[in-house]
């Protein structure tokens, strides 16, 4: 839905920038009448938009080509993955994401009998992130030497909070960490769940909020004049 309203407000303002505000300026211009300054930003927007609007349009297909290409390359895709888990609460979500693909795919292949490194080695690959898939990569390799699946995860603290370090623990002590970890997934995907609802929800009315900014700013800039046109009328 925010998705929508954004795809909306922008063929909206750009309707009322393309065609809507030439109209007026021919207008204004038949009384050669000084505009207010919000009315002059919004009445050369409007051309600079339609005098270089398709130069701009064909340059953001080659910048969004060239951006798309950085994202796909293994440098890329690494730096983007970085820096999104050190935006706040963004980052935050995309571990806890990451959590639950792989304690459900840990989880439901050791439950299916498959050995602990070979599930560990497909359930890290379920991740998405490949910042993450190193730190879970070197608790692999702690696996491998015969330390417990808990205390190998301790380092991974951007994936695993402490009180899931300490479930995991003692579920592989009890024989019942297949179990564990799928409700584990369970409870975090419902987490995660209710914050994105909540972060729609109060994305909304914000873009609502500027939407109409824009649209009754571009309203105001148009009205002014009217007054400084009544002067000249009479």
């Amino acid at each position: 839905y925010p998705c929508v309203l954004l795809f909306l407000a922008l063929s909206v303002l750009t309707f009322l920038l393309v065609f809507f505000i030439p109209r007026f300026q021919l207008i204004f211009a038949d009384f050669h009448a000084n505009l207010p300054l919000l009315t002059q930003v919004i009445v050369k927007t409007s051309e600079v938009l339609r005098s270089y609007g398709l130069l701009a349009t064909l340059g953001l297909g080659i910048a969004g080509f060239l951006v798309r290409n950085w994202f796909v390359s293994p440098a890329g895709r690494r730096t983007w993955e970085g820096w999104m888990l050190r935006i706040p609460i963004v980052g935050s979500l995309v571990a806890q994401y990451a959590m639950s693909r792989f304690c459900r795919m840990l989880g439901t292949l050791l439950g299916a009998g498959v050995p602990m490194i070979n599930a560990l080695n497909v359930a890290r690959r379920s991740i998405g992130n490949q910042i993450l898939v190193d730190a879970v990569s070197n608790s692999i390799e702690r696996v491998k030497e015969g330390k417990a699946l808990g205390p190998s995860l301790a380092d991974c603290r951007t994936l695993f909070s402490g009180s899931v370090l300490e479930m995991i623990a003692v579920a592989e002590e009890s024989g019942k960490l297949d179990q564990e970890l799928v409700r584990i997934a369970n409870v975090t995907e419902g987490d995660l769940d209710r914050q994105l609802k909540t972060a729609v929800a109060m994305a909304e009315p914000l873009m609502l909020f500027f939407i109409a900014g824009f649209i009754g700013t571009i309203f105001i800039g148009m009205v002014l004049p009217i007054f400084t046109l009544q002067q000249y009328v009479k």
